[in-house]
């Protein structure tokens, strides 16, 4: 007979499965995401004087240029150079940002 909370082979079985189909969803979901954020990324195209940066708790960067924002996720490594009265630029196709520094004209690229 049986005991009340006994676990046998197939209550394991069950819990391993569900356990393994919520990690496959769960890594499917990332990397969908992750490309879609990458063929966001590729499309975008602008150029324009910086009126406004802030940083998240990532210390990744949302740029407002014109009336539009930008931001700037992971994989580039802007280390807190860009600056309001900065000049940036990204064209479509392309992941690389080029930063103009306002005071010097310095031209530093971010790439991926």
């Amino acid at each position: 007979m049986r005991e009340k909370y006994q676990i046998n082979r197939k209550d394991i079985t069950i819990v391993v499965i569900v356990f393994i189909i919520i990690c496959f969803l769960m890594v499917t979901n990332t990397i969908i995401g992750n490309r879609k954020r990458s063929l966001e990324n590729i499309n975008r195209d602008f150029a324009g004087q910086v009126k406004r940066v802030e940083y998240d708790i990532k210390q990744f960067p949302t740029i407002t240029i014109g009336d539009s924002n930008y931001y700037i996720g992971a994989g580039y490594n802007t280390d807190h150079q860009i600056e309001e009265g900065d000049s940036v630029v990204k064209r479509r196709g392309s992941e690389v940002y080029k930063l103009i520094k306002f005071k010097t004209n310095k031209i530093i690229e971010f790439n991926k």
